[in-house]
């Protein structure tokens, strides 16, 4: 059986080292010369956030011996939303990945598992895809992108967030990370900070509805708004292209992770659903089990989170400020942070009463 895969990111590579594991070794075109991202990114995955199970590392490890190691926990995290400060600390809230060609990276850790063809500074146009889909018995779409899915009309909604990232100099603590919600400089996104060691940190803003023009001044706004005196050492800026599905199969064409619409468009969080569709698509190409059906769950409790984000653009700051004040609660914290006993899930399917009304 012949697979391409189109991208090198998290969801494509766990996609092959599952294909691997069915034995088949897959076909992976890569636009540029590396795997992942051009460069060292950082992310980070809340356990209040699981769609699927209370502990993805660990169900990867036992249920398809796939070993995944995060830089570190994230043992506190400090959230600000208007003059509202909510601190949450606890043994393991969740964990922070590094990203991109890194040597420890996440797609280095799966590069290292994975027997593949590569393809290197191979870009796939979607106007070629018709042509691949004759050649390989599969085609996975791990592109990072909406540029596919757009060419087969598959889009149920488009978004697309300006990004800005920020290596600073400081004193951190290496567990803990920052998050400012629904702001003037982000509109209904987020700045998050992650520290990379006690003496460096990476502060990302988020924004919606702006062109890359206007990400230069949201990002001056938010060093005044925040005062944030940290010397940068240097920028970079990304545009993030997602967006919901009608469909993640279409013939032999299987869409996955961010490609598939499995970034949810609050928080941003696609790490794990990345590597959980890469892994479905693979056991449906090869032992023929029903992709769709196997991410509906997932797909079903992005759409709840979504209207988180569906109530931060119909609500004033205010509003907004009310309610990060009830989940830092310290009786509704612990069950949703600490515990994680509450997702953000079942919280996002009461929203939708609110939205309505």
């Amino acid at each position: 059986m012949k697979v391409a895969i189109i991208g090198s990111g998290v969801s494509g590579l766990a996609c092959a080292f599952r294909l691997n594991q069915l034995g088949i070794k897959p076909t992976i075109f890569e636009k540029r010369s590396i795997i992942g991202e051009a460069i060292n990114l950082y992310g980070m995955h809340l356990n209040c956030f699981n769609l699927f199970t209370n502990n993805p590392l660990k169900f990867f490890e036992k249920e398809y011996n796939l070993k995944i190691a995060p830089m570190r926990p994230i043992k506190k995290i400090t959230m600000y939303s208007g003059n509202k400060k909510i601190t949450v600390k606890g043994g393991n809230l969740g964990c922070i990945f590094k990203r991109g060609p890194g040597f420890d990276s996440l797609e280095r850790q799966l590069f290292d598992k994975v027997d593949a063809f590569f393809c290197f500074d191979v870009c796939v146009m979607p106007s070629i895809i018709d042509e691949i889909r004759k050649e390989f018995d599969a085609v996975v779409v791990a592109t990072g992108g909406s540029d596919i899915p757009k060419h087969f009309d598959l889009m149920k909604s488009e978004l697309i967030i300006q990004v800005r990232s920020g290596l600073i100099e400081g004193r951190f603590e290496p567990c803990q990370v920052f998050s400012w919600m629904k702001t003037g400089y982000s509109n209904d996104l987020y700045v998050c900070l992650i520290p990379v060691n006690e003496n460096r940190a990476v502060i990302t803003l988020l924004a919606d509805d702006i062109t890359p023009d206007e990400l230069d001044y949201k990002w001056k706004k938010m060093i005044i708004t925040e005062n944030i005196t940290n010397k940068i050492l240097q920028t970079w800026d990304h545009e993030y292209r997602g967006g919901r599905l009608k469909m993640n199969q279409l013939g032999n064409l299987y869409f996955i992770g961010n490609a598939g619409g499995l970034t949810d468009d609050f928080m941003g969080f696609g790490i794990i659903n990345g590597i959980i569709s890469g892994i479905f698509a693979a056991d449906a190409i090869v032992k023929r089990t029903d992709y769709q059906k196997s991410i509906q769950t997932i797909l079903d409790r992005i759409d709840k989170i979504h209207n988180f984000k569906l109530l931060a653009e119909k609500s004033g700051k205010d509003i907004w400020k009310y309610m990060t004040g009830i989940v830092g609660f310290p009786g509704i914290r612990g069950i949703i942070y600490r515990k994680s006993l509450v997702k953000f899930y079942h919280i996002g399917g009461l929203i939708e009463n609110l939205i309505k009304e």
